[in-house]
C-alpha cells in the first residue's frame, strides 16, 4: 500500500485518484473530448478505475459532485469500502457528497480565487457543522494563499505543482513561496496538475510535486498507469527515507 499522512484524526494516502480526465478538463487539450466521451458518459468504466486503484494503491478517491461521478462512486462503493475527498462549488453541494463521508472537502478554485472572505467563512462554517475538514483549491496560489492564511479553519490547500510551472499563477516562484508559507503554518498541501495536463511524465512530475506537497491527486486513463504511479510513489518515498 501507499504511505499515509494524517490530518487531524484522518489518514489519507500520499497518492489519491483524481477525476479531471473523466470530466474532460480543459488542461488535457485535444484529448479532453475523447476522455469525456470515454469516461464521463460511462460511470461503470470510471468505477472500475476506482476499484482497481483502491486494490492496487489505497482506497481513496477525489470526487466532484457531478452525477456520473457520483454514480461511479456509488457503484464502486458497493464493491468495497473507499475513502473520499471532495471538491465542491458551494454549500448546497455538500448534500450531494454527504453519503460518502469525505475526509476533506475543498472549496473549488473558481470560488476560492475570488477571495471573498465572507463567502469562504460561510463555507467553513457549513463544513464545521457537518464535521468536515476544510480545504480550499486555488489556481492562483501565489496571491490567494497569503490572503487566506488570515482565515481560521482552513486545514489544507489543493494547488497546481509541476516543474514546468504550468497553471501555477501568478508565477512559479510565488506559488512555491506561498506553499512554504502555508506549510510553516501547519497546513497540508495537496498537489494537482502535477503532470501539467500530460505534458510531462510521472518520473519528472511526481518527485518534484512530492518535494512540496504532502499528497498528490492524479487522474488516470489507463489501468497500467495506476500500477506505474503506485510503484513510482513508493520508490520516491523509499529513496527519500534513505537520504535522510
Amino acid at each position: 500500500m501507499i504511505p499515509l499522512i494524517k490530518i487531524d484524526d484522518k489518514e489519507l494516502p500520499i497518492l489519491i485518484h483524481g477525476t479531471s480526465p473523466f470530466i474532460g478538463a480543459g488542461q488535457f487539450g485535444t484529448r479532453a473530448r475523447e476522455y469525456y466521451r470515454r469516461f464521463y458518459q460511462n460511470p461503470t468504466l470510471m468505477s472500475q478505475f476506482f476499484v482497481y486503484f483502491s486494490s492496487k494503491c489505497y482506497p481513496c478517491i477525489h470526487i466532484i459532485p457531478y452525477p456520473p461521478i457520483i454514480e461511479a462512486m456509488e457503484i464502486a462503493s458497493e464493491l468495497r469500502s473507499i475513502n473520499v475527498i471532495a471538491t465542491v462549488e458551494d454549500k448546497m453541494d455538500l448534500e450531494l457528497i454527504a453519503r460518502f463521508d469525505p475526509a476533506i472537502v475543498f472549496l473549488h478554485a473558481s470560488i476560492t480565487d475570488r477571495m471573498d472572505r465572507k463567502e469562504i467563512e460561510g463555507f467553513s462554517e457549513a463544513c464545521n457543522e457537518l464535521g468536515y475538514t476544510l480545504g480550499v483549491a486555488t489556481h492562483n496560489p501565489g496571491e490567494t494563499i497569503p490572503v487566506l492564511e488570515k482565515i481560521e479553519g482552513i486545514r489544507a490547500y489543493m494547488v497546481p505543482i509541476n516543474p514546468l510551472g504550468l497553471y501555477m499563477s501568478p508565477s512559479f516562484d510565488s506559488t512555491l513561496i506561498a506553499i512554504e508559507y502555508a506549510r510553516k503554518n501547519d497546513k497540508f498541501i495537496f498537489g494537482m496538475k502535477t503532470l501539467a495536463g500530460g505534458r510531462i511524465n510521472p518520473y519528472k512530475g511526481f518527485p518534484f510535486a512530492l518535494n512540496y506537497a504532502h499528497a498528490i491527486v492524479v487522474g488516470f486513463t489507463e489501468l497500467k498507469q495506476i500500477d506505474e504511479a503506485c510503484s513510482l510513489v513508493k520508490k520516491i518515498v523509499e529513496e527519500n527515507i534513505h537520504q535522510v
